[in-house]
């Protein structure tokens, strides 16, 4: 019986782990799709705008399992602009990537690494000046803050994907996008969906959205 217990209790550190992998490397799923958004959405785009995408392989097949979304999404990042280009400013573990937190990506190379059809593009409402989110993303990436392998909110020090867009709208903007969840729903600070809740944000682009 005792070792019946030891094999359960090996078998839900294993699960964690492998949880604890997917939720930390989705930031740079592997493997380019070749996806890409045409010249008159990139026109749509500005700095501060919020993107979301899903990612393809095994990492982003259990962070959409567990997440249980309506829109299919794993990952999201700020989009900012340098050299006249556009990037994608965002936070990902060290265990897929040669940093580890804060780092940027040209914003088509960001898109590659999708799942085809999968981008969502949202805005803040707000009568302020959104662009300051760009600002603050880059601050950060400044200072190299590390990735939150914790998840925890409490956590000043480090910060993950979609604790970055939470902490800077709410810092900067007064705006909680995280506040409290449903009645049972263990999940839902963490949910993806409530950067696409549109009394809060206004939907720029939707390649979900048939």
């Amino acid at each position: 019986m005792k070792h019946l217990r030891w094999i359960g209790l090996v078998a839900i550190v294993v699960l964690a782990a492998v949880l604890w992998r997917a939720c930390s490397a989705e930031g740079n799923d592997e493997g380019a799709t070749g996806y890409v958004l045409s010249e008159a959405e990139l026109a749509e785009l500005q700095p501060g705008d919020i993107i979301l995408r899903r990612g393809h392989g095994l990492v982003s097949d259990l962070i959409s399992s567990v997440l249980s979304e309506e829109y299919d999404v794993s990952h999201c990042g700020i989009v900012a602009e340098h050299d006249s280009a556009l990037w994608v400013i965002h936070s990902v573990s060290s265990s897929v990537s040669e940093a580890d937190g804060m780092q940027s990506h040209r914003l088509q190379s960001f898109v590659g690494q999708s799942k085809p059809g999968s981008v969502i593009v949202t805005r803040l409402r707000t009568a302020a000046d959104r662009s300051l989110i760009a600002v603050r993303a880059k601050e950060l990436l400044r200072r190299k803050v590390a990735f939150d392998h914790d998840f925890d909110l409490e956590d000043t020090t480090r910060i993950y994907c979609s604790e970055l867009v939470w902490r800077i709208i709410r810092d900067d903007y007064g705006i909680d996008v995280f506040d409290a969840p449903a009645a049972g729903d263990k999940a839902g600070r963490y949910r993806f969906m409530r950067l696409l809740d549109t009394a809060r944000f206004e939907v720029i682009l939707n390649h979900q959205k048939h």
